[in-house]
């Protein structure tokens, strides 16, 4: 039976759950909401209340942007691969970021509005905010650091041909529309929890 703990970090507060899986049946084993002064106090008790010592554990990626690229959906893998680093150093020459302190993902998804470009829903941090991040969890497995808004579709029980808008209300609002099971687009809103 496979387990992982997922953590999903906001200021004084953490949600977390304890999930395991054997063959496709998943069971929550525990799950809670802990408010917190001290972040490296309070994921301590977390996995020790979980005892979750060398479970593989997922948080969630903070101060992360979308961008977006379309891109013709003829491109090779390497070709494709390669434009989309292009417009990715282009952006970052327009706003004058060094590209080399940026830390990326991207998926790809089918254009509704052009049947020939394929959508390239495009995730960024700075790495300086991803090292921060982690540095609680130094004793720890880390072995997933998702975005929230790309990676719902992995929790949510969707129906094929389904779309779906879900709104997280957190210190910021995040909404992702999953298009046919896949993630579209992501948008955040400055308005949350926190106003």
């Amino acid at each position: 039976m496979a387990s992982c703990l997922g953590i999903y970090i906001e200021p004084n507060i953490i949600k977390y759950a304890k999930v395991s899986k054997e063959r496709d049946i998943l069971t929550v084993e525990s799950f809670g909401i802990k408010f917190y002064d001290k972040l490296g106090e309070a994921i301590k008790q977390i996995i020790s209340d979980t005892y979750s010592f060398k479970v593989p554990i997922s948080i969630n990626l903070s101060e992360e942007s979308y961008q977006y690229f379309y891109m013709f959906s003829l491109l090779n893998k390497n070709d494709l691969k390669k434009a989309i680093g292009t417009e990715f150093e282009s952006l970052c020459a327009e706003r004058g970021v060094n590209k080399n302190t940026i830390e990326t993902r991207y998926a790809l998804v089918n254009s509704l509005e052009d049947k020939e470009k394929i959508k390239v829903i495009h995730v960024s941090t700075r790495k300086n905010s991803l090292n921060t991040q982690l540095q609680p969890f130094v004793e720890y497995n880390v072995s997933t650091v998702a975005p929230m808004g790309v990676s719902i579709t992995n929790v949510a029980n969707l129906k094929a041909k389904e779309n779906v808008l879900i709104i997280n209300l957190e210190k910021n609002t995040t909404l992702t529309t999953i298009v046919d099971q896949k993630v579209y687009s992501v948008e955040q809103m400055e308005e949350g929890s926190k106003t």
